[in-house]
């Protein structure tokens, strides 16, 4: 089998794993069942990328060190918060004194102990970010055209995603959804109105990324025998129909940090798409129309007094934000816990011990809804240094391809977009809680590497290296 053949088996594997992770990995915590299928199909899309190499001896890997190295930061943390350590050893790590005397009454101090407060829901954390790196490394070994079949497949299921919530929306309590746990309005195929934002916003980029090539022209066996100007105007009147279905779709998630982030989605889809336009003045129109329209229709909702954007509304109006309350919790956690952290997943248990009376009522703290403040709480110092050394390779790697590889300079901008995005939003809640967003933000990292050429001479390369085979 040709390397062209492999590589086209190798794609549709990443882009079916993409899809399902869209689907079945958005149902978060309260959803197990659905995380441990991911983690199943996770483990089949790995063994066909295997089988999918037979005959040749080759499996594609992504070129360089750089991701291998950004991988390893990824799983580091809750791998050494599992290894067992000797009682004289973790006894005399700094802030441990509140676990001795606890286990001390009870005559369980003296016995190995791992980092970990909690090691089972260490394992179950580290499990869940198995599917997210092998994403990452998957697309990161695709070539281009590999990666545009990924790029268009998960636009695909965003769009599914946004027509699903309409009839969401429009059905209101009788509406399909996939999760019995769900929040109400707009979700498309996750549980929570947030990550049904983020897809949303995602899809829009992607679906930008997608429809990029066609605006400039180039041809697509998929558009019949339009010629090449119909075949234009065809893709701006889609590109705008489906930018306008996400935008409203994302509106009537009731999400505030979603509708916040719009402006950074089309601050992305403007960069993808200004390159095709002419250099001349109209260049500006398309986006101009486009929100003018949105504008619109948002102003003739409200004057109508539309419902359900009266609900989006009030969400902003709201000044008894609970989560403030979560943050101080939650740093009052962190500094009892510092500098080792409780272990990965342990948020919960700790958000419940320091949970004041004042804000105690019927409901338990699930989530410190800001994500970088509960990683810190989860793994002290040591989740600082990985925060760094993630960002650190994220922002080299693109800086690279970005100055290296032009030609891919589009999907260089949609990873690095998909990646500030689930920056951004982890400030107000969880997204990469989320398998579904986790390995959505596997793809937006992968994108940042260079792709293996045609003919997939740089993945073989490597892939030899690591079967031990020779050339």
């Amino acid at each position: 089998m040709n390397a062209a053949k492999r590589a086209d088996r190798h794609s549709l594997i990443a882009a079916l794993f993409v899809a399902a992770a869209m689907v079945v990995g958005g149902g978060g915590s309260p959803n197990p069942g659905a995380e441990v299928a991911l983690e199943l199909l996770c483990v089949v899309a790995g063994l066909a990328w295997v089988w999918a190499s037979e005959g040749s001896g080759r499996i594609p890997v992504p070129h360089g060190h750089s991701v291998w190295i950004l991988a390893a930061v990824a799983a580091a943390l809750p791998l050494v918060q599992l290894i067992p350590l000797p009682p004289g050893l973790w006894r005399a790590l700094p802030g441990q004194q509140d676990r001795v005397a606890a286990l001390a009454l009870v005559g369980a101090d003296h016995r190995w102990r791992a980092l970990s407060l909690s090691p089972a829901r260490t394992l179950a954390g580290l499990l869940a970010i198995v599917p997210a790196v092998l994403t990452m490394l998957a697309v990161a070994s695709l070539d281009q055209r590999g990666r545009t079949r990924v790029v268009r497949t998960l636009a695909a299921v965003a769009l599914a995603s946004a027509v699903l919530g309409a009839i969401q929306l429009s059905l209101g309590p009788a509406a399909p959804r996939l999760y019995a746990a769900s929040n109400t309005g707009v979700t498309g195929f996750q549980a929570n109105k947030n990550a049904a934002a983020d897809v949303l916003l995602i899809g829009l980029m992607a679906t930008t990324a997608a429809v990029v090539p066609l605006l400039a022209g180039q041809s697509a066996s998929s558009w019949g025998r339009l010629a090449p100007a119909g075949k234009r105007r065809a893709a701006w009147l889609a590109l705008a129909a489906a930018l306008l279905l996400f935008l409203f779709a994302t509106i009537f998630t009731n999400s505030r940090a979603g509708i916040l982030l719009i402006p950074l989605a089309l601050g992305a889809a403007w960069v993808l798409i200004a390159p095709a336009l002419p250099d001349t003045p109209m260049r500006w129109l398309p986006p101009v129309i486009l929100l003018a329209v949105a504008a619109a229709v948002l102003a003739a909702g409200f004057a109508g007094g539309n419902t359900a954007l009266g609900g989006v509304s009030t969400r902003f109006a709201a000044v008894d934000d609970f989560r403030r309350e979560l943050w101080h919790d939650g740093w009052f956690a962190l500094q009892r816990s510092w500098p080792n952290g409780i272990g990965l997943g342990g948020a919960e248990n700790a958000l419940t011990a320091a949970e004041r009376l004042e804000v105690v009522d019927q409901s338990a703290p699930n989530r410190v809804h800001n994500d970088f403040l509960e990683f810190l709480l989860e793994g002290g110092v040591a989740a600082a240094g990985v925060l760094v050394a993630g960002l650190a390779l994220i922002a080299a790697a693109a800086r690279r391809t970005w100055r290296d590889r032009p030609a891919e300079r589009a999907y260089t901008a949609l990873g690095l977009a998909i990646i500030a995005l689930f920056a951004l939003h982890s400030f107000v809640d969880y997204p990469l809680r989320s398998m579904a967003l986790a390995c959505l933000a596997g793809v937006g990292a992968g994108l940042l590497y260079p792709s293996a050429r045609k003919d997939g001479r740089e993945a073989d390369a490597v892939g030899r290296q690591v079967l031990g085979s020779s050339p």
